[in-house]
Formats: C-alpha cells, sequence, structure tokens
C-alpha cells in the first residue's frame, strides 16, 4: 500500500549499481582487495575500506567474518548473489554529529538470500523533489524539510523527514512489479578495459520487492527517517535458467594469456543514451532501455562464446524470450510524454503515465485515445481532462496534417522532452544553437535524420532509440506500421544503411581516423548485430553508394579503393588543405635581418663548443625560414629549443608590429610558451562560435572571422585533431605568417587526424636525414639537443635519457644509436636516467615507494611532511601549510610540477588512480584525518568528489571551461583549461575566517595561473557525471603530453595493450632533468614498440594531403615466421618502411639493402641482438650466417658521419666489435665475423652498385 501522497506509477526495470568483486558476488572478500581499484569509484568504499585488514581475510565469506571486520563491499550489494539470509545493523549516519538524530537506535536491517539493497539516490535529492512533485503531482511537503534544518541545525542535499522520504521511496518503487520487471546489474568500473562507461554485470526478474524499514529509535524524537535500502529479491542463480551474470572473470582469465587483444567485443556496456537510467545506484529503466541493455548483453554473450565455454545459449534464449515480452509491454509509442510536452502539455510525461495505464488493460495505439481526449476533453476522467486547456484543444483540431504526423512520429521514439521538443518547435533555442536546420518534411521522410542532425547536441539522440522506433518487434511493425512517408520496410533501406555507416564513421573518428574503406565499414556495420539484422555486402553498396549524401562523402585511397567520410570531415579537411597548399604556394615575406645576432642576444652564453654552435646555426636557419614564410613548421624533440626560436622571433619588431597571436591546445601548453597573451584555442575559440562548449566540439561557423594579427603561432600541434586546426583557421582573417610548433612523434591527437604529423610530411623531402640545417621552405626541424647538461663528464652521460626516448622517435637511427642499450641495466644509470625493475603489482607499490624516498630525499615511506613539501607545503607550527601565491610570496603551485608519476593506463594496480590512492593514503593520512573532523573543529573541507581530493593535494583540471569562481577577480583569466595541474590551497580555516560554516569547497591554484584560486564545492562534481578535477600525483601518459616536468618517474607495465611507439616516446620525453622508468620485467622487451608496427599515428586513416595508400605490416615475430605475437596491422606506407618480406626497418636505405639481399636469396636476420663481453645487447642492421661455411657477416648501413656525436659514437662500436674478434672486411674480417658497412652519401642516396658489391663479397664466402 502507498503511502500518503506517493503515487502509483507504470511498470519500469531496475537498475541495481554493485561494486566490482575479483571472483564473485557470493559473500566473499575479494582474493586480492588491493589490487581491486575497481571498486574505490564508490564514494562509500574508497572511504571506509581497509586494505591491510581486508588483505588479512582475503576470500574468506562474510559469515565467517565478525560483523565489524565486514569488508566495505558490504553497503554496496557486494553479495548480491550469496545464497543465504543475513541481517546487519544500520545506524544512521548522523547520529553521532546530529543531536537531533541522537535518539536513532541500532536497527536490524533483512538481507534475503539473493537479493540487493536498492537505494534511488537521485529521487532523493532535495533539490529534485520540486519538480519531480510538480511532474507527478505528489504529496511532498517542503515544510517539514525546512522543519528537520532547523531541528539538525546545519544543511544537507538529502530528503530528512519521514513523510518525504517514504513518499519518494513508495512512488518510485511502485513501478518495480516482481515477476514482471527486470533487474539490470551494472559496475561503474571493472577492470576489463578503461572505458568510463557503466559495464552490464547481469540481468534478472525481480521476484520480490521488501517493505520500508523504518529507523529504530532509543526514545521518542521530533525528527524520524526511513531506511532508504529496499531489499529486491532477483532470479539470477548459478544454473542460469531465470537470468544470468556475464562471465567477466573468465573473460580477464583469457585477456591475460591474450594481452594484446581488444578486450570491448566481450564486455556489454550500458547504451550510451541509458546512461542516466544507470546512475545514482538505483533508477527506472524503461522498455526500450530495457531492450537496448538485453541487446548489448546478447553481443556480448555471442563474443564470449568464442573464448569462454559454457553454456551461453541458454543466456541467449533467456534473453530472447525478455526481449518478445518488453517488446508487448514497450508498445508502439514509447515517446508519447515527450511528444505531448513538445505539444505544449505542460505536464506530457504524467498524461502519458495515465494513458499508459488505461492503455495496458487493452493495449494498442494511444492516438486514437488521444487524439479524442484532445477534441472532446470533457468526455475523460478529470485525471486526464485537467491535462487539456481549451486553447490546447483549439490547437489540436487546428493543427496542420504535416504537424500532426511529426507529433506522431516523435513519439515512436522513446526521446527525453527536450529531445522531442527540439525537433517539433521550430523556435526552440537549441535548434539554432546546435545548427539542426531541417524542416518537418525532412524528417518525416526519413526519421533517421532525427538521429544524423542530433549527434551534435549534448543529449544526443541515439542510433538505437531511433532504429527500435523505426523497427520494432514484427508484431508491433505489422500491426501498428509507420505510415508513409516514414515507413521503412526493408532492413537494407538506404536511409537506415546511411545513419549505420553515419555511427561508424563517428566511432572509427573517435579513434582518430578521419575516413574508413568500404570494406571495413561494411565489417563494422556487420558487426552491430542490430535487430533486424543489417547484411551489408560490397554489391548492396554498389547500389547505395549514390544515396549516402549529404551526410557521407565518397573519397578514394591512393590504390582507387573505395572510401568513406563524414561531410563534416570532409570539411575539416577541406579548410586545412586550401590554407596549407595555398599558404605553401604564397609570396614569402622578405627582410634583412640579422637572425643570429639575435638569437645570440637571448641565449647571452659563449657557444663554448662545436655542438653548441651547430644547435645556434640550425636555430638561426629556423628563424629565418619562419619569419619568411607563409606557413612554416618549426618541428623538434624535446630540449632542441623550439621555445627559444619561437621567442626569439616573437621579440622581433618586424613580427611585433603586425600583432603576435600564441595558442596551444592545453592550458600548460600555453603557459610553457611563456609569451604573453597566449590563449588556449577552445578559449580563443569560444566566442567565435567555432567552440561548443557544452560536449567540447570544434566547428566550422559562418560567423565572421577576426583580424587579431598578423603572426600567428600555434604550439604543441601534435596535439591537433583536424577539427581543432580547421576551426583556428577558419576563424582567422588576415594572417601573415601561420606558424606550427611541436614534436610529430609525440601522440597523436585525441580525435581525429594527424594534421600536424600529415603538414610535416607533406613538406620534408626525401633526403632530408641528410641535410643541416635540415630547414626547407615552409619547414625548419631543430636536431640538436641542448637541454640543461648532465653532471656528468663523459659524453655516454649526457641525455642517456632522450638517446633512449630516440629509439621511439620513428626516426632513422646510426649504428651508434643501439649504445643506449648496451647501457640500460637496472641502476642509476647516470645523473638524467635510472631504470627499477617490478614483477607483480605488490613489488611495485614497494619499488614506488622506495623511488619516492630516494628521489625527493625523504627520510622513509612514512615521511609525510617532507613529501607535502616537494610539493609546496610550507612548515609552521608542526604542520605544512599550502599558501596560495601572493604579491612577492610564492606559493604551493609554484611546485606543482616539480616531479610527476606517468601511467599508460587508468586501471590495474599500475594505473594512475592505484598510484594516486597509494601516495594519498601514505603520504595524507593525517590531513584526511583533519577533513572528517566534526564541523566545530573542522579546519579544511571535507574530502570532495570521486577520489575524496583534500587541501593539500595535487590535482588535475579535467575540462576546458569558464569558471566565475576564481579569487582575486581582477585579471583573472576566469578560465580553467584541460590539464592544468595544481596544488589544492584552500580554504582554510584561520583565526579570521569570516564564515559562521566551516569550509565547503577547494580552492585550488593552477600552475599555469599563478596568483589565482578558482573555488570547486561539492556541487561542481555531482553525484554521476565526470569530476572536474582529478588527483595529479600520477597521470596517464596522454594527460602528460605537452607538460613538462623537473623529475618523472614512468611506471611501465608489460605487457599492455596501450603501449605504443608514441607512447613510450612521449613518456620518456616529459622529463626537464631527471628520469626514472619503473618497467615490469626485462627492460630490453620494450625495445619491440620502437618499430613501425607499434606507430598510432600510422595506423590512422586520413586524407589531409594526399591519399591513402595502406599497406599489410605483420608484427616481427610473424614476419620472422614465429607462431606467436599479436596480429597484423594496416598502416600508412608513407609512415613506414617495410621490406618485400613485409618486416618494419628504420630507414628507405634499410629497406633497399634488405631487398636486394632478399632478391639474391640470402637469408637475412634484422637487428638480432649480438651480445658483448658484459653481456649487454647490441643490435646490427643485418646478420647474416652461413652455416655451409660458417661464415658470419654483420651489416651496418652509416648515415650521419659528418656530425661529431655521431662519429664519435660509430667509432666506439667498431672498437666494440673488434673486441668480439669482429673485423671490417677490408681488415680480411676477424676470427668470430666480418662487419660489413655502406654509407648514404652526402644527398641521402644509396650507391646500389656498393650494396651489389658487398652481397658479391657475402656470397663468396
Amino acid at each position: 500500500m502507498l503511502s500518503d501522497g506517493a503515487r502509483q506509477l507504470p511498470l519500469r526495470h531496475l537498475s541495481i549499481r554493485v561494486p566490482w568483486h575479483d571472483t564473485d558476488w557470493t559473500g566473499k572478500v575479494c582474493q586480492k582487495p588491493k589490487d581491486n581499484l575497481s571498486c574505490l569509484i564508490l564514494g562509500r568504499i574508497r572511504d571506509t575500506r581497509d586494505d591491510d585488514a581486508e588483505c588479512a581475510l582475503a576470500g574468506r565469506r562474510w559469515t565467517e567474518i565478525p560483523p565489524n571486520q565486514l569488508p566495505a563491499c558490504l553497503s554496496e550489494r557486494g553479495n548480491f548473489m550469496c545464497p543465504q539470509e543475513s541481517t546487519r545493523t544500520l545506524n544512521h549516519p548522523y547520529v553521532e554529529r546530529s543531536q537531533a538524530h541522537a535518539h536513532f537506535g541500532p536497527t536490524p536491517y533483512r538481507h534475503p538470500a539473493y537479493s540487493a539493497a536498492c537505494i534511488p539516490f537521485n529521487w532523493m535529492l532535495k533539490e529534485n523533489a520540486p519538480a519531480r512533485t510538480a511532474e507527478l503531482e505528489l504529496g511532498f511537503a517542503p515544510e517539514l524539510e525546512q522543519k528537520a534544518t532547523e531541528l539538525m541545525g546545519f544543511t544537507t542535499a538529502w530528503l530528512q523527514s519521514k513523510h518525504n522520504q517514504l513518499l519518494m521511496l513508495d512512488t518510485f518503487f511502485s513501478a518495480i512489479q516482481p515477476n514482471q520487471s527486470l533487474c539490470f546489474f551494472y559496475a561503474k568500473r571493472t577492470p576489463l578495459v578503461e572505458d568510463t562507461r557503466r559495464v552490464l554485470v547481469g540481468v534478472g526478474r525481480v521476484t520480490a520487492v521488501a517493505n520500508a524499514v523504518e529507523y529504530c529509535y532509543q526514545q521518542p524524537g521530533a525528527l524520524q527517517s526511513m531506511i532508504w535500502d529496499r531489499a529486491v529479491q532477483h532470479s539470477i542463480r548459478p544454473a542460469g535458467t531465470e537470468g544470468f551474470l556475464l562471465p567477466y572473470h573468465e573473460v580477464l582469465a583469457y585477456l591475460g594469456s591474450h594481452p594484446e587483444e581488444d578486450p570491448t567485443p566481450y564486455v556489454a556496456f550500458v547504451p550510451d543514451d541509458q546512461f542516466w537510467s544507470f546512475s545514482f545506484t538505483s533508477e527506472h529503466v524503461t522498455n526500450d532501455g530495457a531492450i537496448a541493455a538485453l541487446l548489448a548483453c546478447d553481443k556480448a554473450l555471442q563474443n564470449i562464446a568464442s573464448i569462454v565455454p559454457g553454456n551461453w545459449d541458454q543466456a541467449r534464449d533467456w534473453i530472447d524470450k525478455r526481449l518478445s515480452e518488453l517488446w508487448r509491454m514497450r508498445g508502439p509509442c514509447p515517446g508519447l510524454g515527450s511528444a505531448l510536452t513538445a505539444f505544449g502539455i505542460e505536464k506530457g510525461t504524467l498524461l502519458a503515465y495515465e494513458l499508459e495505464r488505461i492503455m495496458a488493460a487493452h493495449g494498442g495505439d494511444p492516438w486514437p485515445v488521444v487524439d479524442k481526449l484532445l477534441r472532446e476533453p470533457r468526455t475523460f476522467q478529470e485525471a486526464l481532462r485537467k491535462h487539456v486547456t481549451a486553447t490546447t484543444s483549439r490547437k489540436w483540431i487546428a493543427l496542420p496534417a504535416e504537424r500532426r504526423a511529426l507529433l506522431q512520429l516523435l513519439s515512436r521514439f522513446e526521446l527525453l522532452p527536450e529531445q522531442a521538443t527540439r525537433y517539433y518547435v521550430h523556435e526552440d533555442g537549441s535548434r539554432q544553437e546546435l545548427r539542426i536546420d531541417c524542416n518537418d518534411s525532412d524528417l518525416l521522410k526519413n526519421p533517421y535524420e532525427l538521429y544524423e542532425r542530433d549527434r551534435v547536441a549534448p543529449a544526443a539522440i541515439a542510433l538505437g532509440t531511433v532504429d527500435r522506433g523505426v523497427f520494432p518487434d514484427p508484431s508491433l511493425r505489422e500491426k501498428y506500421a509507420l505510415p508513409a512517408p516514414s515507413r521503412v520496410d526493408d532492413p537494407t533501406d538506404a536511409r537506415r544503411v546511411r545513419a549505420f555507416i553515419v555511427q561508424e564513421l563517428e566511432l572509427a573518428a573517435l579513434e582518430g581516423h578521419t575516413l574508413q574503406t568500404r570494406s571495413q565499414v561494411v565489417r563494422r556495420v556487420r558487426a552491430q548485430q542490430v535487430q533486424p539484422e543489417l547484411p551489408l555486402d560490397e554489391d548492396m553498396m554498389n547500389v547505395l553508394e549514390t544515396d549516402l549524401a549529404p551526410s557521407v562523402t565518397i573519397v578514394r585511397l591512393a590504390d582507387g579503393t573505395s572510401a568513406y567520410q563524414l561531410k563534416e570531415q570532409r570539411e575539416f579537411g577541406e579548410v586545412i588543405r586550401n590554407a596549407v597548399q595555398r599558404r605553401v604556394r604564397g609570396r614569402r615575406h622578405e627582410a634583412q635581418i640579422d637572425w643570429r645576432e639575435r638569437l645570440d642576444r637571448e641565449l647571452t652564453g659563449p657557444v663554448g663548443d662545436e655542438t653548441e654552435e651547430s644547435a645556434r646555426q640550425e636555430k638561426t636557419a629556423a628563424l629565418q625560414e619562419l619569419f619568411a614564410s607563409r606557413l612554416s613548421v618549426l618541428a623538434g624533440a624535446a630540449g632542441t629549443g623550439k621555445t627559444t626560436v619561437v621567442r626569439v622571433l616573437c621579440k622581433a619588431p618586424e613580427v611585433q608590429a603586425g600583432g603576435v597571436l600564441v595558442l596551444a591546445p592545453t592550458g600548460k601548453a600555453r603557459v610553457k610558451i611563456n609569451i604573453p597573451g597566449a590563449q588556449t584555442i577552445a578559449q580563443f575559440l569560444l566566442d567565435k562560435d567555432r567552440y561548443y562548449g557544452p560536449t567540447g566540439t570544434y566547428r566550422l561557423s559562418t560567423a565572421p572571422k577576426v583580424d587579431i594579427a598578423r603572426t600567428v603561432i600555434i604550439d604543441e600541434c601534435s596535439m591537433l585533431t583536424e577539427a581543432m586546426l580547421a576551426a583556428v583557421l577558419d576563424a582567422l582573417d588576415r594572417v601573415d605568417r601561420l606558424v606550427l610548433v611541436g614534436d610529430p612523434r609525440q601522440l597523436p591527437p585525441i580525435g581525429a587526424g594527424r594534421p600536424f604529423l600529415d603538414i610535416v610530411r607533406a613538406l620534408t623531402p626525401e633526403n632530408a636525414h641528410a641535410l643541416f640545417p635540415l630547414v626547407v621552405p615552409g619547414l625548419a626541424e631543430l636536431t640538436v639537443v641542448r637541454r640543461q647538461q648532465a653532471t656528468g663528464t663523459a659524453e655516454t652521460d649526457r641525455f642517456l635519457d632522450l638517446e633512449l626516448a630516440k629509439w621511439f622517435s620513428g626516426r632513422p637511427l646510426e649504428p651508434g644509436d643501439d649504445e643506449v642499450w648496451s647501457q640500460v641495466t637496472d641502476a642509476d644509470l647516470s645523473p638524467r636516467l635510472r631504470l627499477v625493475r617490478w614483477d607483480n603489482s605488490d613489488e611495485l607499490q614497494e619499488k614506488l615507494l622506495q623511488v619516492l624516498v630516494e628521489e625527493l630525499r625523504l627520510q622513509d615511506a612514512t615521511d609525510a611532511a617532507a613529501f607535502e613539501q616537494t610539493l609546496g607545503g610550507a612548515p609552521y607550527a608542526g604542520r605544512n601549510y599550502f599558501w596560495p601565491t601572493t604579491g612577492s610570496r610564492e606559493g604551493a603551485a609554484t611546485r606543482a610540477e616539480a616531479w610527476q608519476i606517468l601511467s599508460p593506463v587508468r586501471n590495474l594496480p599500475h594505473g594512475v588512480d592505484a598510484l594516486n590512492r597509494t601516495i594519498q593514503t601514505r603520504f595524507r593520512g593525517q590531513t584526511a584525518r583533519d577533513a572528517h573532523l566534526l564541523n566545530a573543529q573542522r579546519r579544511i573541507p571535507k574530502p570532495i568528489g570521486p577520489q575524496g581530493i583534500l587541501y593539500g593535494d595535487k590535482v588535475i583540471n579535467l575540462v576546458n571551461h569558464r569558471h566565475r569562481d576564481v579569487y582575486p577577480k581582477q585579471d583573472a583569466l576566469a578560465y580553467v583549461a584541460n590539464g592544468e595541474v595544481g596544488i589544492v590551497v584552500g580554504q582554510f580555516k584561520g583565526r579570521n575566517w569570516p564564515f559562521r560554516d566551516p569550509p565547503w569547497k577547494l580552492q585550488v591554484e593552477f600552475a599555469s595561473q599563478l596568483g589565482f584560486s578558482y573555488g570547486f564545492g561539492g556541487k561542481d562534481f555531482g553525484e554521476e557525471g565526470d569530476p572536474p578535477l582529478e588527483l595529479a600525483y600520477a597521470l596517464t601518459i596522454h594527460k602528460a603530453q605537452g607538460s613538462e616536468f623537473g623529475l618523472t618517474i614512468v611506471v611501465l607495465p608489460n605487457p599492455c595493450r596501450l603501449l605504443s611507439r608514441e607512447l613510450l616516446y612521449t613518456a620518456l620525453t616529459r622529463q626537464h632533468d631527471r628520469l626514472v622508468i619503473l618497467h615490469q620485467g626485462d627492460f630490453h622487451e620494450l625495445r619491440a614498440f620502437s618499430d613501425d608496427y607499434h606507430s598510432d599515428a600510422a595506423a590512422r586513416l586520413t586524407n589531409l594531403l594526399h591519399a591513402p595508400n595502406l599497406v599489410r605490416l605483420p608484427s616481427r615475430e610473424q614476419a620472422t615466421g614465429k607462431a606467436q605475437g599479436p596480429t597484423e596491422r594496416f598502416l600508412e606506407q608513407e609512415l613506414i618502411h617495410s621490406t618485400l618480406r613485409g618486416e618494419p626497418v628504420r630507414s628507405k636505405s634499410e629497406v633497399i639493402i634488405a631487398n636486394m639481399l632478399h632478391a639474391r636469396n640470402i637469408e637475412y636476420r634484422y637487428e638480432q641482438p649480438l651480445l658483448g663481453k658484459s653481456g649487454a645487447p647490441r643490435y646490427p642492421d643485418f646478420t647474416i650466417a652461413d652455416d655451409e661455411t660458417g661464415a658470419v657477416f654483420y651489416w651496418e648501413h652509416l648515415g650521419k658521419l659528418r656530425e661529431p656525436t655521431y662519429r664519435r659514437k660509430w667509432e666506439r662500436k667498431l672498437q666494440w666489435y673488434a673486441s668480439l674478434g669482429i673485423l671490417p672486411a677490408a681488415q680480411g674480417g676477424g676470427p668470430n665475423g666480418t662487419l660489413l658497412t655502406s654509407q648514404d652519401d652526402e644527398r641521402g642516396g644509396i650507391d646500389c652498385a656498393e650494396i651489389e658489391r658487398l652481397i658479391e663479397l657475402i656470397q663468396n664466402g
């Protein structure tokens, strides 16, 4: 029976959030509690889990453990598969802090077997109550909440009065009908994927919903309250006859032995459009949402069946039966309420609920009833007619047929009210904001345009939502067919095919591609396993290609293969392509400027040595080209002086006269370039209609271009997507000089394209490796590293870290460059580089703490005070204070980038979440205890956000956004960019604290905005959305791109599916002073990632400046005939070097040599390790061993011997060969082998006749 003021809702299904468990959910402690980081995403577990205590109880059943030692996941439904009933004692969370709750006593709460204690937190938020009350006409009593607040003496976000709590809970659970409603168990995070989407864990039927339980009271009191948990029993059992669990633990075991395999096909993700139905712990799931979720489970189970033995057909049969039921319950018009709201009925959702109850008895199309209600409201009961005003009735009667048809069409799809309004109300503001330009006729002719046009919206209409409306279950489709012209009978109708192709191209863009071949698209669409099936093939696309316009453009690969590209991607490419081609051909700027003199003045110090002279020569040549060219690229690795060159250019009066605009993709990159007035790209474009803040997307616009500066410089260009660069170019007018700065060897951008690399490649001549300085029209590449010198005196000590990074740069390597691999051992190798090995997660934790102690000069791993001081903490009276920067006093944020931990992944024990938690719990424990003090004693904010951020923590901002809560306001940007790192410097309650309440928000000073503190309160973090801040003691390597730190500690797991050549290069070039690598296993195994096969950039399919030319490249293991190893990849031929045998090599010269050896049937090994006397390996280019004669030849191809550094390296390697008894052929060879050498000429060419002569020498023995 419902409580007073509650409402009976139509049947809905239930989502139930559960924590990840490393074995099962039957009521046991995890086998490896410390390794389970996924469950820490849930605040109640994060705040209360005791790792050491749980490790002591690992694997034990909860029934064997005293109640006061039960694990933290007990309160988060971690035992929903427990076969035994249990009882736990609940205490009200405010009983110790609120006198108004002092009379509340311990209350027993019963957990039936196979049940979950469900809480609909979103329904219990006080701020949501008025809107929900109005929408559902509930008996909510706001005065009771005011009274409760007065009794407690403090405010809270949650409903506190018994009446209002019971009202909301009863209304919510009234929709959950035993033996009819389904229950969907989901996890917010799992170790399966890095993806932040929710993951479906299992599905069953709801078998029972327990009655509400009120707290026990030790004595009468003015305030009463309900326990919010409702025990919901379910039908899932180990036998799997009435529901199922997805076998994720078995999938993890499989992936452990197949680390290269993508796990996503084996994961059932909550559909994107159902995010809010799977939030706030428990929420209603509509019939349409339940269908989408079950289809996701079915798809995952089909894939899982290929790797995990089991009776998965039984689970899929159960899904099929439930789908049939759901389609019947769903009916033909699941979006009726939203359509009525769009029409103008104030409470359209409530009216739809009432109509749903009527239709449940009879079924069928609701529109005849709606039509009659709107025409003759007086003939209906009060509950229905009160929603129809006289004007509404007149409006309906006068409505044109096309408008009525559109409203009925919208009701076929489960849309949000704002989505339906967007497409029904032409005057709706979001249409203009999102540039949605369509008329009613367009949508009626092609319902799939609702998806295609809405893709730019913050809460976009999903393709699945539209497809289920157009193609419901066959029984519904036949009985309630869509009328023409909306009707789609053929599953391969061009309108449907185009929409699915658009979706696949969108997904491909998220992977970095700007187009896909036709065969790729066909395979991707076929893999969708939609209902009804979409059996695309090449023959069908020959017929349908002409119908893909305008959303999809047909383009060609270099070999004529057909490919598809989204319209917006084509437009982005055209803007960039036109700008590049026209500027490269444009008139150059002429001036007589002594750039060398200006450079010397900037650098001040003496030249000193030959290397410094070379560095200044190439910088001078670069300045000349950057000034003269209308488009120029300044490329170079870390430490080569790009920032110096840009600074000199910007100081030139000839440049300053026309104005200079400096842009960067991140806040940190903006600051690093150190030029006044620099902005982030998003910040610059925001008021120019080319950056849309709600979705963080870049776009073209017809808004006026801006004439702001004659010279425009964009830094860290490797981070630019095509959309970002195109939007900038589209916004600018009258630019004389466009300078793109960056390192093209770094990670490609997060998003579609690799425009900087494509532009660099287009401007680079074939003989670039032979040029010095490497300056040609439009391109200047700095090659001489002059970062602050290490203190070691030996040449091999200098920049050993960057010598190592060079291996992952994709540049051609000289024979002497492998010297670094003979030096890398687990030791402190030089003042700039240290290697530390670890083999398992426990050892990693131990070694990381050891490294921190030694590198940060702490006394030991408990020295929290010294640790805090490394991040700017100022000691005073026995504690550290994190002061903001004021006037001449430096604040804590000036130390925010003194050191940094990096990892390629978020999850797992070696991911940044685990590393951040380790550091926070180890070194910030006292601060955490201070943050949990009672209000009267608390001097700092409570822990805020999913990670419990504390005063003094190091944090990173995650979203580009305007931020008005900033102090001081004068001269403040009032804008925070993605990637800005800072320190929480407040709030702190000192002697002059002006407020009655204790501190309530974090105040963050970012290293990129010293002197300004930004406020972030609990509301900024919300309950379910992505937080604006995260802990930043450890960052992913992607997030660190564009940043530089004094000391970098890089954690490298192996195996790791995310490792790539560019990722390792980026990780190894973030340090200014010193690099420590914590590597799993043998460090030399990481060398495999230095070849082209592991290039992320080459794997991207783009057509910015030329038609793509794809080649199939096997891994080196496959190329050499080994059975094990990763699968083949398709890569851009212009970005790789591969031989006729299909193996990756490092230069065009090596390709020629390898192919000539192959043509003469000479068996060779490429970069086969050769051990020196110390046991350390080096890697000859080619090793040729003749088993019959016993002769062994080692072939090295030489390049830059004119450069002193390379020449000295080669001389040392010659000595190394001689020490092994390997001598040059000119000396008759040695007892242990003959050394052959070939060499590029001064123009970078290769003498094929000389190669033939050396081959003859080999064949003659």
